[in-house]
């Protein structure tokens, strides 16, 4: 009776932030939701979904590497931001996978870009996770599969409102021309130093 009796007082415990506090120390989800609160935060400037933000503070929080099922007990999020949001963390190589035995899994083996692995159907009980603790490598991947693919999107999608300038008077068209020539140069600066940063990054000591 009295074990039962805890367990439910546990798990009626409020969420601390985005932290389900669960039977775990107080002490624990206390730095748990500490964690978490900084990457969202940090994530904000990237305009990273708070969903995956949460999702690398809690594998960085834990010691012990989590799978699928631990991250969704400790998140106070749908089980298919947890999914969407794994999938994210490892296509920008932000968190390792390993098996439930402790073997490294194809995504350390440099087969993180298998079709597997690109549609998140790896996202098993047996698979567990630990974060990647170089930001270098952390940002430079973020650069490459992220904000590179953005800017090529972005890029396309200039091209395509400068033939849509809707039709007005001379002054008009002529204005909204400036406007649109503007945010293509800039558009273009932002391309050009993408290189510029990976190769920074590259040379600057991990």
């Amino acid at each position: 009776m009295a074990m039962g009796s805890t367990s439910t007082a546990a798990a009626s415990r409020p969420a601390v932030g985005l932290v389900l506090p669960g039977d775990r120390p107080a002490a624990t989800v206390e730095f748990e939701a500490r964690m978490v609160a900084f990457f969202v935060d940090a994530a904000e400037l990237l305009g990273v979904p708070k969903s995956v933000a949460a999702i690398y503070g809690i594998v960085f929080a834990s010691p012990e590497p989590l799978n699928f099922a631990d991250i969704e007990a400790r998140l106070d999020i749908s089980k298919g931001s947890v999914s969407q949001g794994l999938r994210v963390l490892r296509e920008v190589g932000a968190l390792r996978v390993v098996s439930g035995e402790g073997r490294a899994s194809s995504a350390e083996n440099g087969e993180a870009d298998s079709p597997a692995a690109a549609n998140g159907s790896r996202n098993s009980s047996r698979d567990h996770y630990v974060p990647d603790l170089e930001l270098r490598k952390l940002v430079t991947r973020f650069l490459e599969k992220r904000l590179g693919k953005q800017l090529s999107a972005g890029n396309e999608k200039l091209n395509g409102l400068k033939f849509s300038i809707p039709a007005g008077s001379a002054a008009a068209t002529a204005e909204l021309d400036r406007r649109l020539q503007s945010l293509q140069d800039w558009h273009k600066r932002a391309r050009q130093l993408l290189p510029v940063a990976k190769a920074f990054l590259k040379l600057t000591p991990g």
